[in-house]
């Protein structure tokens, strides 16, 4: 499914027919500020965080079962001089789940993860030893001293689907990072 295509996006969600649960992990990471990073690179993550998860939300609230959910995947990585497109996308979600949590409610919940960096198949293109020496340095600043593993952030995911008195928010799942 191409998600920039929204006919694709409204005939998957027409296709499936109602859902209790969606969760979305669209976006992609970027590296680079305001002023040095190349305007496509900030255009295209902000495009894949906002604008290709909010597609997704307008065609599955029609959808989504009464009690249902739709959980995003934001971020903590970065700053705004560091990852400037990567940062407003992230912040934009959480701004995106605050509003679509009310205008769903009591129908549905809206919220959000935000994990930290990890060892997911979003890293799949960097070599090994890249990926060791990014592992290493993240385990290295987060208090906790490691990165996290897949299954602690999934169990995250499935909380604020299992939890039906949350909504509207974004969970950070960093090892402490947003402390220091």
């Amino acid at each position: 499914l191409d998600v920039a295509q929204p006919a694709a996006v409204e005939a998957l969600a027409a296709q499936i027919g109602q859902v209790d649960h969606v969760v979305s992990m669209l976006g992609s990471a970027m590296s680079g500020g305001f002023a040095s990073a190349p305007w496509d690179d900030i255009q295209g993550a902000v495009q894949a965080k906002l604008f290709d998860n909010l597609r997704v939300a307008r065609a599955i609230a029609p959808v989504i079962a009464e009690g249902g959910s739709l959980t995003f995947t934001a971020g903590t990585g970065g700053t705004p001089d560091n990852s400037s497109g990567a940062f407003l996308g992230n912040e934009a979600i959480a701004t995106m789940v605050r509003g679509l949590a009310v205008e769903l409610a009591p129908k549905a919940r809206v919220n959000a993860v935000s994990p930290t960096w990890t060892l997911t198949g979003l890293w799949r293109d960097l070599d090994p030893a890249t990926l060791e020496e990014t592992a290493t340095q993240m385990a290295g600043v987060i208090p906790l001293g490691r990165t996290a593993t897949v299954a602690e952030v999934a169990s995250a995911y499935l909380f604020l689907m299992e939890s039906t008195f949350v909504t509207g928010h974004t969970l950070s799942v960093d090892g402490g990072m947003a402390l220091v």
